[in-house]
């Protein structure tokens, strides 16, 4: 009997066996079908970031006026690089107002397009040795533009005649300068989650279930909600957030009712810290913490959060600027998918890894710090991540100052690195030891590359870094390699109430002033205490956070703005710190005849007028005003109509380069100069001819640059108008001023 015989006589008298394998192998087969979750399950399946992918939510761009900015759009919204991307004939970008209950929109007019690689997603610079070929769209943002935080739209329309449409929410800040003398602030650990969530540690104290719609009592995140109401007030240039917006460690998958139905955690809480931050009124850049870089594996939507974070904010890691400060947000847990993948412990869900790490040919863990172990690492060898870092800070050296921003700090504390520690805070403190009486604690660091970070930050010269993690306020410093300066180490406290009860720590926030290439202040308090968010925090001693209730700065019209010609602005500070550039925005009924409001106990900065209807009639008019408000001082902003209408236009003149005869080159830069004795002087216009054809009202400055008419060599004219407040405005008489050139101007 042959070989093949005796196996076919094996498979008749075991058919039952054979059956069952076959049966076997079919399902393992179809698993993969029948346990994928629905299609409308997870984050990646309502992605906030499509073909738009910069400037985004999360990495916004701060653009001064009368400049360019070059857009990313990727039509094919596949990521996949090694693919042709679809052909586009034509792009519209339309900039709108992002908060505000009286928007305007405008065209950033279009100067050229191309299909290039993308520089703002360093992650995928190096894909297959090709990168990410997306277009690169050149837009220039008017003058015209009011000083505002804008959502853009992109409208591209393909060769094919289709059309795709895409926007970034807060995606574009508009400035008229940037300024050497600033302020930012951080936020981190925010912690969104409501009653939903049993984790012992799920303080519930100012927070209440996901607003609905419907329910008056699901009053969403309210600790946080008072948070972005007192930095709107404040007013920084922009926001850095350093990580932790939600929790994502109670459940997989949830039923939360109308009109979410069946989430997993990470949808439930993160679109809510996206859709509560929609009312934040400055630019703000994203850095992701721990709890927003856990995967799920085979539970909940399947999702590795490290995708979902670039479905809502971009690149896990980056940098970006304001003017001549270079700033970095970095991915400090920068683990293998398998480190960072969720496992139901029952007692808890949690991750093998969640300390610090980066990656990439760095050095392995070990706690302290030597000059010999920093000497010993190679820079040549660095990937990922950390040979990002390096080429990055090496060609921002001129800068005036280059700041770090990250979730954990790589240097705390005295170097030993205690956030990358396995015996650091999980182990530390009442969780801590229940952590380790269940065989959970001392088990979730040890991670890569924490001397690589702190050598990079020493050698080129970071001033600052910012982190959170750890909930409270924390300072340090450690020396630049050539000892000319330092790496100030600010740790920053929660926003969210990490306990419910006494307390040392409390929900707070970092401003940081920045002066002429220098860090000027960090702290609200000495020696590194936050600005508390509620009046009655004992900064510096103890606080019972259940009595917090009332924020530190709170602000009340009388009556609400936009129909009312006389509105008064309360802005109650309790801390003991001045507010300088408290803001606020009147939105008050437009009016005629010359006449026009007058403010009282503020500066206004600028206005912008709004048409309603009748189609094409003013109907508002939107005031910019800020005050500066003392320590413990209720500042009061009235808004009024002045008594008397003004009907006399207002008087300037103009300047070439500060009155020279001759120019070489097509830019100058004007001086300008106008006075009103009524309303004040609102705008200006500007022009190469005396019919001003083409030109566009913009907000009045007394300094710009400005482009001669193309032309021979020879003489060239510019011309200005201004208008002032009144309503309907005063038109002056143009002012002009003349110059040579020396050369042909294309």
């Amino acid at each position: 009997m042959g070989k093949a015989d005796r196996v076919l006589r094996w498979a008749r008298g075991s058919w039952p066996l054979v059956a069952v394998l076959i049966v076997a192998i079919a399902a393992l087969a179809l698993l993969p079908v029948f346990a994928r979750p629905p299609s409308d399950l997870g984050v990646q399946a309502k992605p906030r970031i499509k073909q738009l992918i910069y400037p985004t939510f999360g990495n916004p761009a701060i653009i001064k006026k009368g400049t360019d900015l070059t857009i990313e759009f990727d039509p094919s919204d596949q990521k996949k690089f090694d693919k042709r991307l679809p052909r586009v004939r034509k792009f519209a970008v339309t900039a709108r107002t992002s908060i505000s209950a009286y928007p305007i929109a405008m065209r950033l007019p279009v100067q050229s397009f191309t299909i290039g690689t993308s520089t703002q997603w360093p992650e995928y610079s190096q894909v297959g040795g090709q990168g990410r070929r997306v277009y690169l769209m050149t837009v220039q943002v008017p003058r015209a533009l009011p000083v505002d935080l804008y959502n853009l739209t992109v409208n591209a329309l393909l060769t094919n005649n289709e059309a795709i449409l895409d926007a970034q929410p807060h995606s574009l800040q508009a400035v008229d300068e940037f300024k050497d003398h600033f302020s930012f602030v951080q936020l981190t650990d925010i912690h969104i989650w409501g009653p939903e969530n049993l984790n012992v540690s799920g303080v519930l104290h100012d927070r209440s279930g996901r607003p609905d719609g419907t329910d008056p009592t699901r009053k969403g995140a309210v600790y946080y909600q008072k948070a972005i109401d007192e930095i709107n007030t404040v007013k920084p240039d922009f926001a850095v957030f350093t990580g932790d917006f939600m929790y994502g460690q109670s459940y997989f998958l949830q039923d939360q009712g109308s009109p979410w139905g069946e989430t997993t955690q990470y949808e439930y809480e993160m679109l809510w810290f996206y859709e509560e931050t929609m009312r934040l009124d400055v630019p703000v850049f994203l850095t992701t913490g721990n709890h927003d870089s856990f995967a799920e594996g085979s539970e909940g939507a399947h999702e590795d959060w490290f995708q979902d974070w670039r479905c809502l904010f971009g690149p896990l890691y980056h940098s970006f600027d304001y003017g001549d400060y270079h700033f970095l947000a970095l991915n400090s847990q920068d683990w293998p998918v398998f480190d960072r993948t969720l496992v139901d412990l029952d007692v808890s869900i949690q991750s093998p890894k969640y300390k610090g790490e980066f990656s990439g040919g760095g050095d392995k863990w070990e706690e302290g710090i030597t000059p010999e172990r920093i000497a010993k690492l190679d820079e040549s060898k660095f990937t990922g991540q950390l040979r990002w870092m390096r080429d990055d800070l090496a060609a921002h050296q001129s800068s005036k100052m280059r700041v770090v921003a990250t979730h954990q700090d790589p240097w705390r504390k005295e170097g030993s690195g205690t956030m990358w520690a396995s015996n650091g805070s999980d182990s530390a403190g009442f969780f801590g030891a229940v952590k380790t009486a269940f065989g959970f604690g001392g088990k979730y660091g040890n991670g890569d590359g924490r001397l690589a970070a702190v050598k990079l930050m020493a050698q080129y010269k970071v001033a600052l870094e910012i982190s959170g993690h750890f909930h409270s306020d924390f300072l340090e410093a450690f020396p630049w390699l050539d000892r000319t300066g330092q790496v100030l180490c600010a740790n920053t406290t929660c926003t969210q109430f990490n306990v419910d009860g006494i307390s040392r720590a409390y929900p707070g926030y970092r401003r940081i002033w920045i002066n002429n290439g220098k860090v000027e202040s960090v702290n609200y308090a000495e020696p590194s205490w936050s600005y508390p968010l509620y009046a009655g925090t004992n900064v510096g001693g103890l606080t019972d956070l259940r009595k917090l209730e009332a924020p530190a700065v709170a602000t009340a019209f009388n009556p609400q703005p936009g129909n009312a010609t006389d509105v008064t602005l309360n802005i109650q500070n309790t801390l003991a710190r001045s507010l300088p550039g408290a803001y606020a925005e009147f939105p008050m009924p437009y009016l005629s005849g010359g006449r026009y409001y007058k403010v009282i106990g503020g500066t206004i900065a600028q206005a912008r007028d709004l048409l309603g209807n009748p189609v094409g009639v003013l109907n508002h008019r939107v005031f910019y005003v800020y005050t500066n408000v003392g320590p413990g001082e209720t500042r009061k902003v009235r808004l009024v109509e002045n008594d008397v209408p003004d009907k006399v236009a207002p008087s300037g003149s103009v300047t070439v380069n500060g009155g020279a005869a001759a120019v070489t080159g097509s830019v100058v830069a004007l001086g300008i100069s106008a006075t009103d004795n009524g309303s004040g002087v609102k705008d200006m216009m500007i022009s190469n001819t005396p019919d001003f054809k083409d030109a566009q009202w913009e907000p009045y400055s007394v300094g710009v640059q400005w482009n001669l008419a193309g032309g021979p060599a020879g003489a060239r004219t510019v011309y200005v108008k201004f208008r002032d407040y009144a309503m309907d405005p005063n038109v002056s008489d143009a002012a002009s001023a003349a110059v040579n050139t020396t050369e042909a101007i294309k």
